[in-house]
């Protein structure tokens, strides 16, 4: 297990590294090591055998190595770049099936249908719940504008996350016992915010 995870996360930081991804503020190298903690942080609450989380520690490595291409449909890249490595290196293939089924879950909106899958769900989004949330939402949309040419007012963006987080679930209990309780406090507080906005 230890060899081909190994292997993988020299594969896809050189990868992440030298594309545009290392100029992106929230999709990034730091994003892509703590989806891979959160993963075997969520696995091991959720009291999975280690030898069973590979397949979605793996997913955790390549979630994201698509926007290296492409932002809208990125999972499909990611999958493609999963695919190849995992089958130049003899994976099984009934486990990257595994692999590409955990890259596809954390498609938005998401719609996991394992305990695999909703640990990587809950991987990704796991700022969501934490005092980062407010930092990480600001990369998001340093990225938005630089690389999507994605602009909103502050109002704007404040009503659209309010309304990402009042219908984002999680679905593990490490996610449910965990960081709801923060998600609702950063959610209280965007909701201030926008509130002092409209009073201006």
């Amino acid at each position: 297990m230890q060899s081909i995870l190994s292997d993988a996360k020299k594969y896809c930081m050189r990868l992440l590294s030298k594309s545009r991804c290392i100029r992106l503020p929230f999709h990034n190298l730091e994003h892509t090591t703590e989806v891979y903690n959160n993963t075997m942080k969520i696995g091991i609450y959720e009291k999975v055998a280690i030898e069973e989380l590979e397949p979605v520690l793996l997913a955790a490595l390549f979630h994201d190595t698509g926007n290296a291409e492409i932002f809208k449909n990125h999972e499909n890249f990611s999958i493609r770049h999963a695919t190849k490595f995992l089958q130049e290196n003899d994976y099984p293939h009934n486990k990257i099936a595994t692999v590409i089924d955990c890259i596809g879950a954390t498609r938005m909106p998401q719609k996991p249908n394992s305990i695999l899958e909703e640990i990587i769900c809950d991987a990704d989004l796991f700022h969501l719940g934490t005092p980062t949330f407010h930092s990480k939402n600001k990369a998001l949309r340093r990225e938005w504008s630089k690389f999507l040419n994605i602009e909103y007012s502050d109002t704007e963006w404040l009503s659209i996350n309010i309304d990402f987080l009042e219908k984002q679930r999680f679905h593990t209990h490490y996610g449910m016992e965990l960081l709801e309780p923060g998600k609702q406090e950063n959610l209280k507080a965007l909701q201030i915010q926008l509130h002092e906005l409209m009073e201006i």
